[in-house]
């Protein structure tokens, strides 16, 4: 893999975590609500699994 190839998917992987941590807060500051709480996780959730498809991609591990 090149560094380019690298760069770009590094960059990629700290957006998801950004608008991770974005989701997060909301689900904080809306855990009263149970429906926003349970879409918030499921968005966190297909995030997590994105970024670590990507993590696994920079170590090796998968082809993209």
């Amino acid at each position: 893999m090149n560094i380019l190839k690298r760069y770009r998917l590094r960059k990629q992987q700290k957006a998801l975590m950004q608008k991770r941590e974005i989701y997060e807060r909301l689900q904080t500051e809306h855990s009263e609500d149970e429906y926003f709480y349970h879409y918030t996780q499921k968005e966190m959730d297909a995030l997590d699994e994105e970024a670590e498809h990507i993590l696994g991609i920079l170590e090796g591990r998968w082809e993209k």
